[in-house]
């Protein structure tokens, strides 16, 4: 049983529904007026149904769920954009909610207006907008765009000066609807690293998100809903896990996977190998349209073997984008031989941190398989089964099809000669914390076994 510190409680929700009214046709709102509401023309649909919830100071809470389940209204509820129907909401503390692309912006003011008047809406004083203004525009790096009307701005630079001016008015909560998607690569990552910086000041934190991923690595809860109601509430690692499941599952029951049947052409032996229990594999063509609408904007390659989809399985076998540190994993990479290819042709999968820096690396062709040797035509899975010691931390992957020669001096390297298929973007994971007290230093990148000494120093 959890004992709540009443005192450190920052939000509160007790039995809060937002119930609308539907209408058929406008003349029936009309005539229910006239009635004085003793007739009832219209339907009730509940967007948010008796959800209760308790945050204290500090908290993390991701919130993930299907579009129409209820999480954005949530948001405005909490940010006191909506009132509840029924229940109370108590919350403690400055608010500051980046809900949707310019909201809270005037279209005709400029960039530096609106951060003004931003930071007023949000109780700030006049020498606390003056300091805060140089911060906010040189977070957002708008430059000269910052004295334009906000209504000449792209989406991208919407969300830069949105969420600036978010957290920079000193908020005690700050509420995240997903928009930080719309960013570049960039900026995402110079969020993330801003967001990181305030929780460790303690601000308590609120993240909608589809990315079950996001919630395990910025958040510490979960709350999954559906419907308008609390499906799963939790740690972060147990409602992220249990969303993205509950995907893979509706995606197979509504037939968007095929199955083949997989022969095992070759192992190499290793004492990272982690078989998987079964070798039939499912072809998920939603997710492989998936995977190729992520990496066509940067994919490039001559096409003779392209890559059309790559899946982390976690110890226990399952899909996932989320592992545990030192637990035993494989990615799965789905491909086809469209054309023949050279001798010394190699599948090629690296890992990379948040700035997209390769941080290790998997080939075929170093484990003996040659490309070279399989039929055209036919799809092919091939597994690296491994143990990684990454460190905590959000990663991608990227891979490729090369024809590879050993490099002249460094051994152990290889040189690329041409380049079939090459994706950039190939997918996420986080490497989770271990779940229990542990004898381990997870900083950096890398978590090196090592052994200390120490002697007199004469």
């Amino acid at each position: 049983m959890t004992v709540i510190n009443r005192k450190d409680v920052i939000i509160q929700l007790s039995n809060v529904s937002k119930i609308y009214r539907t209408y058929s046709s406008p003349r029936y709102r009309l005539m229910e007026l006239l009635s004085a509401e003793r007739k009832s023309y219209h339907e009730e649909k509940k967007a948010l149904d008796d959800v209760s919830f308790t945050l204290q100071k500090g908290s993390r809470l991701g919130i993930v769920g299907e579009n129409g389940s209820g999480k954005s209204t949530l948001l405005k509820v909490l940010s006191g954009v909506l009132t509840p129907s029924i229940g109370t909401v108590n919350v403690q503390g400055r608010i500051s909610a980046l809900l949707e692309l310019g909201a809270g912006f005037h279209p005709e003011l400029s960039g530096r207006e609106n951060i003004m008047q931003f930071c007023m809406l949000h109780g700030m004083k006049h020498e606390e907008i003056e300091d805060a203004l140089p911060e906010i525009i040189q977070f957002s790096e708008l430059r000269n765009a910052i004295e334009h009307p906000v209504k000449t701005y792209s989406s991208g630079m919407a969300v830069r000066l949105g969420f600036a001016c978010a957290v920079y008015v000193q908020p005690d909560i700050l509420i995240v609807d997903e928009a930080l998607s719309v960013g570049d690569a960039y900026f995402q990552n110079k969020c993330l690293h801003k967001i990181r910086s305030m929780l460790d000041d303690g601000v308590t934190f609120i993240y909608v998100t589809h990315a079950a991923d996001a919630i395990r690595s910025l958040c510490d809860q979960g709350l999954w809903m559906e419907n308008g109601q609390i499906r799963m509430q939790g740690t972060s690692a147990a409602v992220g896990a249990a969303y993205q499941q509950q995907i893979f599952k509706r995606l197979v029951k509504a037939g968007f996977s095929e199955k083949i049947n997989v022969t095992e052409l070759s192992t190499t032996d290793s004492a990272n190998t982690l078989q998987l229990p079964e070798k039939t594999s499912l072809i998920d063509i939603a997710r492989a349209q998936a995977f190729a609408d992520r990496v066509e904007p940067l994919r490039t390659g001559s096409g003779e073997a392209v890559i059309t989809d790559i899946v982390l399985y976690d110890s226990e076998g399952n899909a996932t984008d989320s592992v545990g540190f030192r637990e035993p994993s494989v990615l799965r990479v789905f491909f086809t031989i469209k054309n023949a290819v050279s001798v010394d042709t190699s599948l090629n999968v690296g890992l990379t941190d948040y700035s997209g820096r390769q941080i290790c690396h998997f080939s075929s062709l170093v484990r003996g398989i040659d490309l070279a040797t399989l039929n055209v035509g036919e799809p092919y899975v091939m597994d690296f089964s491994y143990t990684s010691s990454l460190c905590p931390n959000e990663y991608g992957i990227i891979a490729g099809i090369s024809t590879m020669t050993k490099h002249p001096a460094r051994h152990g390297q290889m040189l690329v000669e041409s380049v079939l298929d090459y994706c950039v973007g190939g997918g996420r994971f986080n490497v989770r914390f271990p779940d229990e007290i542990c004898n381990e230093d997870l900083w950096g990148v890398v978590a090196l076994d090592y052994s200390s000494t120490l002697w007199v120093a004469n």
